[in-house]
């Protein structure tokens, strides 16, 4: 019996000694919710997301150990100490312009332009509750001192919402507000503070909805207004390189804070009132001492514009937001008696700017602003490997036939092949005088096509130049051979821009497809798999400038037009599945529509975006569509579950 209870103790200590160590191995090991926070909040059929969106406002929690971050897809909440992401807050379906923490930080509350103030759990992430307003949109929004009510503002109207039932307790309606997050409240909810007209900054009185005073002073737009904690002090910055403090009672500019080389993008007050911040285009934070106008530091380490800076609540750190080219949106933290940068930052990926698929649909390339390209794991979107790099914004990618190949073209004037496997830049083709904005491998890879404002055809084996094509009269917008190899298509950016189809062999013209009917803007080209068919995304300008676009359908065989599908609003992109049964479209609409190509009808909308869809693209296979949005982001699409699905995301 005893030999037995020795025997299994001994199992215990084992078994207690192995989770102890899992534990602390646990610990040591990278934080994978970081890596993964992309693929958080995913709209309905989108199955990753690559890139986390722009941050322009940041704002810390009560307790400080929080920093929130408004972005292009939701509002990020981080980590204080680790910089690790805790949340992201999804919802909205336009920009978010502004947010505010409650006072116990249990809540926050953000302020979009779909017209919507959404309050949200901090602990869980989870969406608590929404107001429904100003139709125009919030780009305002503030809490009261007790907690119990929200003021709001907007285009038209300043509303008072009652947190606990939801209801509207008061609406003020005035004509009209800045309505692009550039007006404030008082921290006591009292006074509300707007832009308008630009040079000219309107204070209200929240509880009586009349005007209190007009603060005229500026000589070009106010872009940033911050209030003192005391609500007595307005200070306002803007596209000049001046900061106004206003007196609120009086009305009467206080002092001229001068310093900054460039505009005033964001301004902040430290928590005792004595110190305020401003984050400018010159690519520096200044800290002023409000009592003697005096700059009392300036801090430097960003590479870029400053959009946004907040004290920490007990006055001792401050962040600062801004773009920069090698790592994308940067946060950094600095110790405000130093001056000097903590070692915490957050960081997000680089913008896209073009993408391609692999003719394997393994993997995403996509080009960015600071002239690197990006591979990416089209199943996972995790990041594979970074191509460096042009000297200039990547403004198209695309893979060879064989995969082994990733040809980029760059506002640097240049055409670069590169090794996929290793990474490695082979070969640098030179000739054009402007951007090459448009490329194209041929279905056999051997040759590249590149336009400017004239169409070059490469030999890819050597780099050598071929063939020059002219014609068109403006940059060329979109080139893209035909699947056989034998036809190239191109379009002009220019309005009234026509469709070329040029024989590749000869060089020259085949046919001009044009139609006289209306004022159009062509934006993208896309061949069907059989290559019968070509599909034109087109933006249409007619009478009484109703904007609207449409996507045209063309016999390639005879030029003439097939089948014309009406959007909305301008198409600024499209493409075939490859078994050339499905046309996706993407546009100014924010929304990538999916249609029927034999009938013309409309199978499916997809909803994630908050801002146009800029290039669209087709796996391989058909199952997967990415979506490159001008918020910043690349959305995969599951297309399989989606085009079966009849409810449209939500």
């Amino acid at each position: 019996m005893k030999v037995k209870l020795i025997f299994i103790f001994l199992i215990l200590s084992i078994i207690s000694i192995i989770l102890i160590f899992s534990l602390v191995l646990m610990r040591n090991q990278p934080d994978t919710i970081s890596y993964d926070s992309p693929q958080w909040h995913l709209p309905g059929g989108a199955k990753a997301r690559i890139g986390k969106g722009q941050i322009k406002k940041i704002k810390f929690s009560p307790d400080g150990t929080l920093l929130a971050g408004i972005s292009s897809i939701g509002v990020w909440l981080y980590d204080v100490s680790s910089g690790e992401e805790r949340a992201l807050l999804a919802g909205h379906t336009d920009v978010i312009y502004n947010i505010a923490f409650s006072p116990d930080g249990k809540t926050l509350a953000s302020a979009s332009e779909d017209g919507s103030i959404r309050l949200w759990d901090v602990a869980t992430g989870e969406h608590k509750q929404t107001f429904i307003g100003d139709r125009w949109g919030f780009d305002s929004v503030s809490f009261s001192p007790d907690g119990k009510t929200i003021v709001s503002a907007g285009f038209w109207e300043i509303n008072l919402w009652d947190v606990k039932t939801g209801m509207n307790k008061k609406r003020i309606w005035e004509q009209y507000h800045a309505n692009d997050g550039n007006s404030a409240f008082s921290s006591d909810g009292k006074t509300f503070a707007s832009p308008r007209g630009g040079e000219t900054i309107l204070l209200w009185d929240v509880a009586t909805g009349e005007k209190k005073q007009t603060l005229t002073g500026h000589k070009r737009a106010v872009r940033s207004i911050s209030f003192s904690p005391d609500g007595q002090t307005l200070a306002s910055g803007g596209l000049g390189d001046t900061i106004h403090l206003w007196d609120i009672n009086s009305g009467k500019q206080k002092k001229t804070l001068i310093g900054h080389k460039k505009s005033i993008f964001s301004l902040a007050f430290s928590p005792d009132g004595k110190t305020l911040a401003s984050g400018s285009g010159d690519k520096t934070i200044c800290l002023w001492d409000t009592e003697t106008s005096k700059r009392k530091k300036t801090i430097k380490g960003h590479k870029l514009n400053i959009s946004g800076v907040a004290f920490s609540p007990d006055g001792k750190t401050l962040a600062g937001v801004g773009w920069n080219y090698s790592v994308g949106n940067a946060i950094h933290f600095w110790d405000v008696a130093t001056g000097k940068q903590k070692k915490t930052s957050i960081k997000h990926y680089v913008i896209p700017t073009a993408m391609s698929f692999s003719t394997d649909g393994s993997t995403l390339a996509s080009g960015n602003e600071n002239g690197t390209i990006h591979l990416w794991d089209a199943v996972s979107g995790k990041h594979k490997q970074p191509l460096k790099r042009h000297k200039g914004i990547v403004s198209s990618v695309s893979f060879s036939p064989d995969g082994k190949t990733l040809a980029s073209g760059s506002w640097d004037k240049t055409v670069c092949l590169w090794d996929v496997a290793t990474g490695k830049r082979r070969k640098t083709l030179r000739g054009h005088k402007s951007s090459v904005d448009s490329i194209s491998f041929s279905s056999d890879g051997k040759i590249l096509a590149s336009g400017d404002t004239t169409i070059r055809l490469w030999d890819v084996a050597t780099g050598k130049h071929k063939r020059t094509f002219t014609g068109h009269t403006d940059y060329i917008e979109h080139v893209v051979f035909s699947p056989d190899g034998r036809t190239l298509a191109s379009v002009g950016g220019s309005q009234n821009s026509n469709i070329r189809l040029w024989n590749v062999a000869t060089g020259r013209h085949r046919q001009i497809l044009t139609n006289q009917d209306v004022t159009r803007v062509i934006r993208k080209l896309a061949f069907s798999s059989d290559g019968k068919t070509l599909a034109s995304a087109e933006g249409l300008k007619p009478k009484f400038s109703v904007e609207r676009g449409v996507v045209r359908l063309w016999d390639v065989a005879t030029g003439k037009h097939k089948r014309t599908i009406n959007v909305q609003n301008w198409v600024l992109c499209v493409s075939f599945s490859p078994d050339g049964q499905i046309l996706a479209s993407g546009g100014i609409d924010k929304k990538i529509h999916l249609w029927d190509v034999v009938t013309g009808k409309q199978k499916r909308v997809l909803v994630g975006h908050t801002h146009i869809i800029e290039n669209i693209s087709f796996s391989p296979d058909g199952a997967t569509l990415a979506s490159l949005g001008g918020d910043n982001t690349i959305l995969l699409w599951n297309i399989t579950s989606t085009v079966n699905t009849t409810n449209t995301p939500k």
